[in-house]
């Protein structure tokens, strides 16, 4: 089976209790923790800690933050990118006409073979004909 990249909103939501997304994320984390297909990248990581931090109201305490990036690392494939990545990420953002960070995760998936993301804003990727896009909320 392949491996699929888990998109920020869907982290977002697995440690949101009050979520109303929150008990399918973390079904859909979980199933594919089970499978060892589960992939985040670098990037995710950051947005993930941002918007903990800076917009979830209330915002989530930096000790809770780093133990959630430590759970996300230990389960998953953690995908790394390079200089040459970003300058990818241009091209993919030039070229499909989507913001470069959605661009930025295309480029990292796309260096490691990975071809599908699970994601709230499939919209945001559907440009990218080699990719699919999967709302695991819908």
């Amino acid at each position: 089976m392949s491996k699929v990249l888990v998109d920020t909103n869907v982290l977002i939501y697995s440690v949101q209790k009050g979520e109303k997304r929150h008990k399918k994320a973390v079904e859909t984390i979980e199933k594919l923790v089970n499978e060892k297909r589960m992939c985040i990248s670098v990037q995710n990581l950051v947005e993930f800690s941002r918007v903990l931090r800076e917009k979830a109201r209330p915002g989530v305490d930096h000790e809770t933050v780093k133990e959630y990036l430590f759970g996300f690392m230990k389960l998953s494939t953690l995908l790394e990118y390079s200089g040459g990545t970003v300058v990818e990420a241009l091209s993919v953002s030039n070229a499909y006409g989507i913001h470069f960070f959605d661009a930025l995760l295309a480029a990292t998936m796309q260096e490691n073979g990975i071809k599908e993301i699970l994601t709230e804003n499939e919209k945001d990727f559907e440009k990218v004909k080699w990719m699919n896009a999967t709302n695991p909320f819908k």
